[in-house]
């Protein structure tokens, strides 16, 4: 069985190549990737489109807009995710700071496991 069988993830990434790299991570992993969105806007499109299980972020995306009112939004519906920016976390708010963030250039599968960890306790509770 693969970690992330059967859940859908959302891919919020300006960067095209990295975000097709963990699309294609992802799909090897068992999940339905969804996305890359590279805006707040095409985030919330396919968080209204999609059941979204968990969701990989980065924090600056296309016109350096940045991705907290996805992430606020993601909170709000109990939705786990995590940071994957070459971004400093000084840009990170309070709110978010308990979040994992992996900073650029990581490996793909460290998200897979984080996401695999971050979904299993959502299960456990």
């Amino acid at each position: 069985m693969a970690l992330l069988d059967g859940r859908t993830i959302l891919i919020v990434e300006n960067d095209p190549t990295i975000g097709l790299d963990l699309r294609a991570t992802l799909f090897a992993a068992g999940a339905t990737p969804v996305g890359p969105a590279n805006s707040v806007e095409s985030a919330f499109v396919l968080i209204a489109d999609h059941t979204i299980d968990a969701a990989v972020l980065d924090i600056r995306l296309y016109k350096d807009e940045l991705v907290f009112p996805v992430a606020d939004t993601l909170q709000a519906l109990r939705v786990p995710y995590v940071f994957a920016s070459g971004r400093s976390t000084a840009l990170m708010p309070l709110r978010h700071g308990d979040r994992p963030f992996f900073d650029k250039p990581f490996r793909a599968e460290q998200i897979v496991e984080a996401l695999a960890e971050l979904l299993a306790d959502e299960t456990s509770r």
